[in-house]
């Protein structure tokens, strides 16, 4: 079955994308038509369409938590989930917030550390210790980053362990790919744009392989595509 976002309600596209499964680890990306990830203005906002982010939301009230890589946390103005009313079937509590940092170079003061019910996970990657300021705001955990082998399994277990077991990763590309190489993630949501950036698309391998994955839905609005890719 194709759905048609526009015209689908928020129950049925709920049911559409969610999973049975108590564990389960989905990335959620935009591309353009010919493979970027960010359009002129080097932002995933150049890409999107009213029903894209519809959808954005709506899969991350599906989980229990939304990941994402600091660098994109940054351009993309990423804040701490809010209780929405448009989701209040769900009967689900807002997902929490973990970014994935090697500098932890932060603005402290804005919506990423404040205005949602619970505070912001930040995994430290790096060498630098973190501020007494930051630690009174964030969770704060410190995960060697040394084996890239190891890496991307150790972060999910770490968010299994704190019993957010729903986990949602909106890149950015570098932390994708990683996940994907270490085989973490289980479902694949990616929107393909209408729009061309033109040049050469970077991080071929933050996209699913198509040998590894299976379509298992796909959906439209207007001259989005959205496909549903699980793991083989």
């Amino acid at each position: 079955m194709i759905l048609d976002l526009h015209l689908a309600s928020l129950p049925d596209i709920a049911a559409h994308y969610e999973s049975d499964s108590q564990n389960w680890v989905r990335a959620n990306m935009i591309i353009s038509h010919d493979g970027h990830f960010v359009g002129p203005s080097d932002s995933s906002r150049d890409l999107t369409g009213e029903s894209d982010l519809k959808l954005l939301l709506l899969l991350r009230a599906l989980s229990d938590v939304v990941l994402v890589g600091a660098n994109t946390a940054r351009n993309e103005n990423y804040r701490q989930p809010k209780a929405r009313d448009d989701f209040a079937f769900l009967n689900r509590k807002p997902p929490r917030l973990a970014v994935v940092s090697s500098s932890l170079e932060f603005d402290l003061t804005t919506p990423l550390f404040n205005g949602g019910q619970e505070p912001t996970i930040v995994f430290n990657v790096g060498p630098k210790a973190p501020s007494a300021e930051l630690l009174k705001i964030a969770q704060v955990i410190q995960l060697p980053a040394e084996d890239p082998s190891s890496f991307a399994t150790n972060l999910i277990a770490n968010l299994f362990e704190l019993g957010l077991r729903k986990i949602t990763c909106e890149g950015g590309p570098s932390l994708l790919a990683q996940l994907l190489q270490a085989g973490a993630i289980d479902e694949y949501d990616l929107t393909i744009s209408p729009l061309t950036v033109g040049g050469t698309p970077q991080w071929a391998d933050a996209l699913p392989k198509t040998t590894d994955w299976v379509e298992a839905g796909s959906a439209t609005s207007g001259d989005f595509e959205f496909k549903r890719l699980l793991r083989s």
